[in-house]
């Protein structure tokens, strides 16, 4: 019989949904959707009702001991969580750890960036062509191979030049330097290029009968150029990711790189001795002060106002102190 009633077809009972008309008001609510919002607007009724009837039995004489070390901010009761302060022995012992764990990943960053690097050394259409035209690589990616290292940054476009001396001006000014054809080994050279013709079929050109004969057809040619554009496609789409994946490195790396030298500075600070601030983690610029209000500035004696600083990739740069010298015992 189970069978049996499993297999007979059972309508499909669907919820009713809200009408077209009434769309503006929102979904059609269930007995159990108002059940969760009586409950909860029932709870917040209670809570209510506890609260006024403790305001009205208050004794405004109550006093416990425990009320001289509470404190508010704003009108809001602050309550301390109980943690206490850590030495400042175990502080710079955690600030190392954390410091020798940063240096670690950061080894490990700079091996992978070796291997791009490497992997970019090879590729053969990586050096730039001397023709904008001719060159593949745009701006971005020729900024970030001379980030890394991997082509030089200096322009060699300036010729050389040999300076000869004379005895006086007029030598000086009739002076007409060498040519480079007028020299006598470039003239030897091109006298042993002009062969003589005594009508002899010479080596190159049996090589150049035999690579005709051999030439593929025209499909053939087009089947091998559309391979090869493939291969140049597909080789040029792994520079760029290797480009792209060795520039997110690199800022990485500058990161952790001023991270560990954070690190580091604050332990040192926890430690003893003087110290002076050389520089601070500001943006270098000129502050736009024109647009400011003169009486502000009456108000204050002159002086600019304090803004914050601010931080970012391209704008921060560590703090840097100097201690003075102290004679080690």
């Amino acid at each position: 019989m189970t069978s049996l009633r499993n297999s007979i077809h059972r309508r499909n009972h669907k919820e009713r949904s809200q009408l077209a008309h009434r769309a503006k008001l929102g979904f059609l609510e269930k007995h159990k959707d108002y059940v969760k919002r009586a409950k909860d607007y029932h709870s917040k009724q209670d809570r209510l009702t506890r609260l006024k009837q403790k305001a009205a039995e208050r004794n405004k004489d109550e006093f416990y001991f425990s009320m001289t070390k509470e404190r508010t901010k704003g009108g809001i009761h602050v309550k301390d969580r109980g943690n206490t302060a850590l030495p400042t022995d175990v502080v710079k012992v955690l600030k190392t750890q954390d410091e020798n764990y940063i240096r670690t990943m950061r080894v490990a960053g700079l091996k992978k960036i070796d291997k791009i690097k490497a992997q970019l050394t090879a590729l053969a259409d990586l050096v730039p062509a001397e023709d904008s035209e001719e060159n593949s690589l745009n701006p971005e990616e020729l900024e970030i191979l001379k980030e890394a290292g991997l082509i030089s940054s200096q322009s060699k476009k300036g010729s050389k030049r040999h300076i000869i001396f004379v005895d006086d001006d007029q030598v000086a000014r009739n002076y007409v330097g060498p040519s480079h054809d007028s020299r006598p080994d470039a003239m030897n050279v091109e006298a042993q290029d002009q062969s003589v013709d005594l009508g002899w079929i010479g080596p190159n050109e049996k090589r150049r009968s035999k690579k005709r004969q051999s030439a593929p057809d025209d499909d053939d040619a087009k089947g091998y150029s559309n391979i090869a554009e493939e291969i140049e496609g597909s080789a040029q789409q792994h520079r760029q990711r290797l480009l792209k994946e060795l520039s997110a490195r690199l800022v990485r790396d500058k990161q952790m790189r001023y991270a560990e030298r954070e690190f580091e500075m604050q332990r040192l600070m926890m430690g003893k001795g003087a110290r002076k601030k050389i520089s601070a983690p500001e943006r270098v610029g000129d502050d736009d002060n024109s647009d400011e209000d003169e009486d502000a500035l009456d108000a204050r004696g002159g002086r600019s106002r304090k803004t914050s600083a601010t931080k970012s990739d391209e704008t921060y740069r560590p703090r840097v102190y100097k201690w003075r010298i102290e004679r080690k015992r």
